[in-house]
Parts: structure tokens; C-alpha cells; sequence
């Protein structure tokens, strides 16, 4: 992020004004300190107008995929329904149907513990 600010022209300050979050917030992201939020890399790849995979990590591409499509796929494969899909992860089935029906989005924590049950996702 730090590369794409510079190039800009924008200061630490004028990032965080646009992206309504304090200097000490883009100063965590660009050195890497904690990921950045979905929605901020959205925000900060528009404002920086580059692409936002440039800021995305692995739960970030996830998001984007479709995650619902990619949490269809993954289940099938593994021949489960939702819920025997959802408790193996340990996972509350009506919140994983919510997932796969696009109703709610998964958090980071929840993804991190679905990914290390079924690594492919």
C-alpha cells in the first residue's frame, strides 16, 4: 500500500482521511502489522486506482471469488450436505447455509477455521 500511496502523491494523513480511518491505521497496514480489511482494500484501491488484488490477501480473494461458489464447490466435492459440511468445521449449520446463500459473509476467523478443515477453500 505504502508503494501505491507514494506513487500517488498522497501522505499517510490524506490516505487515512479518505478512507475515513486514523494515520496510525494506514501505517499498520503498510507495514504489514494486521491484513486489510475487505471493504478498506475496496476503498483504498479506488482511491489509489489500482486494482484491488494488489491489496487483497488470501481471505480478501476469497471474499471476492464468489465465496458462495467457492463453499458449493468445496462441499460437493467432499459429497456433504450443509450441515454434516458446517459441523466438521465446527461451524453452525444455519450460519454456513447463510454463507452458501450469499444472506451473510463468513469473518476472517470463521474462513481461517474453515480452511483448515477443508484446505482447497
Amino acid at each position: 500500500m505504502r508503494y501505491y500511496r507514494q506513487l500517488r502523491g498522497l501522505t499517510t494523513r490524506q490516505l487515512a482521511e479518505k478512507l475515513n480511518i486514523v494515520p496510525a491505521t494506514v501505517l499498520a497496514y503498510e507495514q504489514e502489522r494486521f491484513p486489510i480489511p475487505y471493504e478498506i482494500s475496496i476503498a483504498a484501491a479506488e482511491t489509489l486506482h489500482i486494482s484491488e488484488e494488489l491489496l487483497f490477501d488470501d481471505f480478501c480473494i476469497f471474499i471476492s471469488a464468489p465465496y458462495t461458489e467457492i463453499l458449493h464447490t468445496v462441499r460437493k466435492r467432499y459429497g456433504l450436505n450443509q450441515v454434516d459440511f458446517a459441523q466438521k468445521a465446527g461451524i453452525s449449520p444455519s450460519i454456513y447455509a447463510k454463507w452458501e446463500a450469499g444472506n451473510r459473509r463468513p469473518s476472517r476467523k470463521m474462513y481461517q477455521q474453515l480452511k483448515a478443515i477443508y484446505p482447497e477453500i
